[in-house]
C-alpha cells in the first residue's frame, strides 16, 4: 500500500481532534491517532480510516464511502474509509469526533511488552559419576 502523500497527511492532520485524548501514533507505516490505546482515525494510501462502530458505519456506506478494507476480502467492518474531496471537510471533522468518542468508550487496549529475548536452552543436567564400591576389609 502505498504511503500517503503530503496532501493526505496535513488533511489527517487537520481531522485529529484538539482532544488531549487524542494521541499519535503510526500503524503500519501510516499516520494514525489513538484513543486508550484504540486506533480511531488514520490513513491509507491517499484516504483517511475512521472508526464509528459496524451499526454506524454500515449506514455511512456509499459509492464513494466504503468499509476499511485493509486486505482484498478482510472489511474491518467498525471502520469506514474516506478519500479526500468526496465528503465535505466538515462531515469528515464530524466523523473524526464521532469516531473519538465512540473509541474512547470501548475498553482500554493493554499495551503490548517488548519480545522478551528467547530463553537459552538448559544445559543438560551433569549424571554423577558412579560411587566406588568400598573396599574389602
Amino acid at each position: 500500500m502505498e504511503k500517503p502523500n503530503s496532501l493526505t497527511t496535513a488533511w489527517y492532520e487537520s481531522l485529529v481532534p484538539a482532544d488531549t485524548r487524542a494521541v499519535r501514533g503510526q500503524m503500519f507505516g501510516h499516520p494514525c491517532a489513538y484513543v486508550n490505546g484504540n486506533m480511531f482515525l488514520g490513513t491509507f494510501g491517499q484516504s483517511v480510516v475512521i472508526r464509528v462502530g459496524a451499526e454506524r458505519a454500515a449506514t455511512l456506506v456509499t459509492d464513494t464511502v466504503r468499509l476499511f478494507e485493509p486486505m482484498e476480502g478482510r472489511p474491518w467492518k467498525e471502520y469506514v474509509q474516506v478519500a479526500a474531496d468526496v465528503l465535505p471537510d466538515a462531515e469528515v471533522v464530524a466523523l473524526a469526533r464521532e469516531a473519538l468518542e465512540h473509541t474512547a468508550r470501548l475498553p482500554t487496549k493493554a499495551e503490548k511488552k517488548a519480545a522478551a529475548a528467547p530463553k537459552k536452552a538448559a544445559a543438560p543436567k551433569a549424571t554423577p559419576a558412579p560411587k566406588k564400591a568400598a573396599a574389602p576389609k
